[in-house]
């Protein structure tokens, strides 16, 4: 039998972890690029020398001819998106090679977030009244009929993140979210053509991740998302805590998110959910075909004794075992904490000394995306702009909200990061 490979789609974020979980099972990974230039954003988490082959996505005829020529007489056995800008990519690449994959024809609901708050009104299920336009004026009309209320969720139709998410109050707000959004280009690289308007939706946000097999759905971690909210600006992500699979808010996010991802027609692959839990039950907030980004897996196997990253790789290359997990919750062993650091101050580092005091927390796991010295760091505003990420695990959960209020003691006295120049909130 020849040599199975793993084809993975722009391999950056959490999705640059695939193909060393690949290559730990023996299979070999050839990486597709999108686009010809990789957003800047995903070029650090990029590791090329991880794959036996690397091409840039042209067309299909020529992406096929490459496959072929770099696969030799080996076949490919899999193809998976790593970031949110290769899911419409894999999905084609998936049905022109005649793999599992998610369909072809239902692709933009699983990027456009417009197309995917409508799958989900047509299949009867709760989501944000929502437009998509390009025009200023018939979004201020749709905005002031005294239907909907403020605030005002703007933001891009394809992105991820919080990248240019704004929460308008006034049409004054919301002309000049518009206006800093159409036309530019977002953080996976295209230009935003039109804005996607959205109801708020009020309530406690959940992280929802999944691995699919064949339309049968597991759910791999569940966290509740903490956010700070600025007005007329992007949300601040604060912490989001690992919660048990079963309970009453559980189950109700799960069984909703199983009729979302049918819907969405996410059959094959990881999923990664953000969902509000309202007064009138779950909502989604946006769905990406894809694992979720920006994490580190070690902290949440050491809970779970897996992660959504192994599951997705063992979805593909150990079907019986992933199989079995599909009616068994998973069991949480230990509390896991990711704290999302905040500054605000903008200018250059000169000392990270207070990163000290966060190592010697009783629950510090590990972190990541922190300064160096001479780095510059800037006030944060949304996911892009924070200065790292801190993991604190343990089994007593009251430790770890012990030290999260460390670390935001440290924050507020500026002991955490030195900065020249710094300039005040």
């Amino acid at each position: 039998m020849s040599q199975p490979f793993a084809v993975i789609v722009d391999a950056y974020s959490t999705g640059a972890e695939l193909a060393p979980k690949f290559a730990a099972r023996g299979i070999p990974s050839i990486h597709v690029q999108s686009a010809a230039t990789i957003p800047p954003s995903y070029v650090p988490s990029f590791q090329p020398d991880s794959f036996a082959a690397s091409i840039v996505y042209r067309d299909l005829d020529d992406c096929v001819s490459k496959l072929a020529a770099a696969l030799g007489g080996g076949h490919a056995a899999w193809v998976m998106a790593g970031a949110e800008t290769g899911v419409e990519l894999a999905d084609l690449l998936a049905a022109e090679l005649g793999l599992a994959g998610n369909p072809v024809a239902s692709s933009r609901r699983r990027r456009d977030k417009y197309e995917m708050a409508q799958a989900l009104c047509g299949a009867g299920l709760a989501a944000a009244d929502s437009m998509r336009t390009d025009d200023v004026g018939a979004l201020l009309q749709w905005a002031g009929d005294g239907r909907r209320g403020w605030p005002i969720v703007v933001k891009p139709l394809a992105s991820a993140g919080s990248d240019h998410v704004f929460f308008c109050s006034s049409a004054g707000q919301l002309q000049a979210a518009f206006d800093s959004m159409i036309g530019k280009r977002n953080r996976m690289g295209a230009i935003n053509r039109q804005v996607l308007a959205q109801t708020y939706l009020a309530g406690t946000q959940y992280v929802v991740n999944s691995v699919s097999v064949d339309g049968r759905h597991y759910f791999s971690d569940i966290w509740i998302d903490r956010r700070k909210t600025l007005s007329g600006a992007s949300n601040l992500y604060d912490c989001e805590e690992l919660l048990p699979a079963v309970g009453p808010v559980q189950d109700s996010l799960t069984s909703y998110m199983r009729q979302v991802l049918d819907a969405l027609e996410v059959r094959n692959g990881p999923a990664h959910s953000e969902v509000m839990m309202t007064e009138r039950g779950p909502v989604l907030v946006e769905t990406g075909a894809r694992l979720q980004g920006s994490m580190l897996e070690q902290p949440v196997i050491g809970a779970l004794g897996a992660s959504q990253i192994t599951l997705a790789v063992e979805r593909c290359c150990d079907s019986v075992a992933f199989s079995r997990r599909l009616d068994q919750p998973y069991v949480l062993n230990r509390h896991v904490m990711c704290v999302a650091l905040i500054s605000d101050q903008s200018g250059t580092v000169e000392d990270i000394s207070g990163l000290d005091k966060i190592r010697g927390l009783p629950s510090y796991a590990c972190h990541f995306h922190t300064p160096e010295v001479g780095d510059r760091i800037m006030r944060t505003t949304d996911l892009f702009s924070i200065p790292g990420v801190v993991y604190l695990t343990h089994v007593d959960q009251q430790v770890l909200r012990r030290d999260y209020e460390t670390i935001r003691e440290l924050e507020r006295g500026r002991r955490l990061f030195s900065v020249r120049q710094a300039e005040a909130a």
